[in-house]
């Protein structure tokens, strides 16, 4: 198998389900102010005499597709963070430090089972502040588990059909990349800029380095494709080994996207 055009591949439905998300959030709102039934600004109101009620009812039907669309997207492409990350009792920073510190050592433990090297020093976060900023860091967590879980899965699959197969040698980097600094530009939005993703979505992305055999990767990408757990690729380097038989190095950034309204609703 090409592990590149694999990735390529994969790359390009994610792609697709991401650019479906926000033609969704974006349509769903411009129908809702047309259609919303209990609205009664003047604003509405005049779009409202505007159209006929077969154009209203064509927008309706619109909406109702953007609507069965939009829960095959979140079926798709969302990451829905474990209650383990989101729930607790107590001090938020207690929770943060038992959860990573766990984290850390179950990486690590399940890394000393296969002979792959990893060091509790390369997985790292930054230290938040502030309930928001543990809450955040907590979806970031929660996405490291199902990567490392993942990985390692990926690894067991492949050296149990095949005992002389490489699998994963060994894992450099497992790091949540950092918020810190980022403004987007909906937190200024003025009446009249439309639609403010961030307001609807939230993202978190964990960067990658490891080694392994050309299987254990193609095994790994296609296990981020998970409904209501998918880790989408944003970015893919893989380098081949100097020598034939050695494990390639690979560099990858996925991303999970949680719909703010799900965290809501839970």
């Amino acid at each position: 198998m090409d592990v590149s055009e694999f990735a390529q591949d994969k790359k390009q439905w994610l792609v697709g389900c991401a650019i479906g998300a926000v033609v969704w959030l974006v349509g769903g709102a411009i129908v809702d102010s047309v259609t919303a039934p209990e609205s009664s600004s003047p604003r509405q109101d005049r779009l409202r005499e505007a159209y006929s009620t077969s154009q209203l009812a064509a927008a309706q039907e619109a909406n109702n597709l953007l609507s069965t669309e939009r829960r095959r997207l979140t079926e798709e492409l969302a990451f829905e963070v474990a209650p383990k990350y989101w729930q607790w009792s107590g001090p938020a920073d207690q929770h943060l430090f038992v959860v990573g510190r766990d984290l850390r050592l179950a990486i690590v433990n399940a890394g000393s089972d296969r002979d792959v090297l990893v060091a509790e020093s390369d997985i790292a976060w930054d230290v938040p502040s502030g309930v928001d900023q543990i809450r955040s860091t907590l979806f970031g967590l929660d996405m490291i588990d199902e990567v490392q879980r993942r990985l390692y899965a990926a690894h067991d699959r492949v050296v149990g059909d095949d005992e002389d197969a490489a699998g994963l040698a060994a894992v450099a980097t497992i790091k949540l990349e950092s918020h810190r600094g980022r403004r987007t530009a909906g937190r200024r939005r003025g009446r009249n800029r439309g639609v403010d993703i961030s307001e609807l979505i939230k993202e978190q992305r964990v960067d990658l380095q490891f080694q392994c055999d050309e299987a254990t990767l193609a095994d790994f990408l296609e296990s981020c494709r998970e409904p209501r757990r998918t880790l989408v690729l944003d970015r893919l380097t893989v380098t081949e080994p100097a020598r034939a038989g050695e494990p390639v190095s690979v560099k990858m950034t996925l991303s999970g996207i949680s719909f703010v309204e799900q965290e809501d609703d839970a």
